[in-house]
């Protein structure tokens, strides 16, 4: 299974390579220490493990390999993370065919243990407890890989990284953006709008008031839909429950060989989880696109 995503990784980077310029000064090319670092997160290794010859198969080593200290310093510059989102636009493919535009947000908590000594990690609400950790965000469509994504320590507000997200969302045309309650906001409502999206998130206490702050009339919209009496309108509910696909995308994020199990003890500090949550992400938009498909280039 590891072979076959590590084919359609490398033919990704390969692609990006065949167009990539960068100074002849460097040692290894960026692709090689893109190469390096996937090659460790596909097989969930420090990234030090990845310097060895002996720890690559015959056919997929490259001629020369960094060492740690150059992988460390490289992996912190710009080309790196250049590159990286070059190989991510080309493995995300187009979304099939459908005909209503759907968004989803969501996250998914990444808990570490307790007594880490990591003081980036934050303290927040995980799944059902309270944890300490970080949480990756998305907000994705049915693309293989999300339309936008962020990790944040556990305690930021979801509400900012849902605005943050629609900040640097362009206009989709028309469609859908699917959220729970957590996401429940008369300005993202109406920054959804702007962008020719309707926001659909459930309230916390549905049938209350709507009390005396200011309420969006893209968020009243989204009520009536919601909280129509049952058998009188039920299309915003029938929508509403695709927003569990975003659920199910998280289930088959950790389910195969690869994938994203919970954090290493060698991935702390934000700068590693960000760039080991990437790699399996895009380890994951190629196990989608060998199983669907529709998914083109």
């Amino acid at each position: 299974m590891e072979r076959e995503h590590w084919a359609a990784l490398s033919q990704a980077i390969s692609q990006v390579e065949l167009k990539w310029e960068e100074s002849a000064r460097f040692t290894h090319p960026t692709s090689r220490i893109v190469r390096v670092h996937l090659w460790s997160v596909l097989h969930d290794r420090p990234t030090c493990w990845a310097c060895e010859k002996e720890s690559w198969s015959r056919q997929a080593c490259p001629p020369s390999l960094p060492d740690q200290s150059t992988m460390s310093r490289r992996m912190r510059s710009k080309l790196f993370d250049k590159f990286m989102d070059s190989v991510a636009a080309k493995l995300a493919g187009n979304a099939p065919d459908s005909l209503l535009k759907l968004l989803r947000l969501d996250g998914k908590a990444l808990p570490v243990a307790g007594h880490t000594t990591d003081r980036n990690a934050g303290y927040g609400k995980g799944q059902r407890l309270m944890a300490k950790g970080y949480k990756l965000h998305v907000m994705w469509s049915n693309k293989a890989m999300p339309d936008d994504w962020a990790v944040t320590p556990l305690n930021i507000c979801e509400k900012k990284i849902a605005r943050r997200f629609l900040t640097r969302l362009e206009s989709q045309g028309g469609g859908y953006l699917l959220d729970d309650a957590n996401y429940d906001d008369s300005i993202s409502y109406d920054m959804a709008a702007a962008r020719d999206l309707q926001m659909l998130a459930p309230r916390a206490k549905p049938g209350t008031g709507l009390g005396h702050r200011y309420q969006s009339k893209h968020r009243k919209r989204a009520i009536a839909m919601l909280e129509a009496p049952v058998g009188f309108n039920d299309f915003g509910r029938s929508l509403h429950q695709q927003r569990k696909q975003i659920e199910r995308d998280f289930g088959n994020l950790a389910s195969f060989g690869g994938g994203m199990g919970p954090l290493p003890a060698w991935v702390r500090r934000p700068w590693r989880v960000r760039r080991w949550v990437y790699g399996k992400l895009l380890i994951n938009a190629c196990r989608i696109r060998r199983l669907h498909k529709g998914i083109g280039a």
